[in-house]
């Protein structure tokens, strides 16, 4: 049986301390592949920002547009992915605010210096 299947399962029993070790660590793959999955989005996400980047009609308004949306989606997904992670590792959860608006800070720059060249 895969982890993917967790909400079907019942509750394992209260008295049982392995079977909640267990449930619990299914619950943390299972948030660690939700994590994995945002920041890749994010990713995908800042890939098409550049790509209107780099096109040739980078200076109109809709690729503008464009370009700044993806920026702030690729951005909150990151986030998202960077929260979980933190959580999950219980390690350096203050950090990762300050991670995701370095991303969108990069990013941001990044996109502005191909637009302008």
């Amino acid at each position: 049986m895969g982890t993917d299947d967790l909400e079907g399962l019942p509750p394992p029993p209260s008295g049982t301390r392995a079977l909640r070790q267990v449930r619990a660590a299914q619950l943390r793959a299972k948030a660690l592949r939700w994590a994995i999955g945002k920041s890749a989005l994010g990713t995908v996400f800042l890939i098409g920002a550049l790509t209107y980047a780099l096109a040739p009609q980078r200076q109109s308004g809709s690729s503008l547009l464009w370009m700044a949306f993806l920026l702030v989606l690729s951005t909150l997904n990151v986030g998202l992915g960077l929260r979980t992670f933190s959580r999950v590792r219980r390690r350096a959860a203050r950090y990762w605010p300050v991670a995701t608006a370095l991303w969108g800070i990069l990013a941001t720059a990044l996109v502005r210096i191909l637009v302008e060249r």
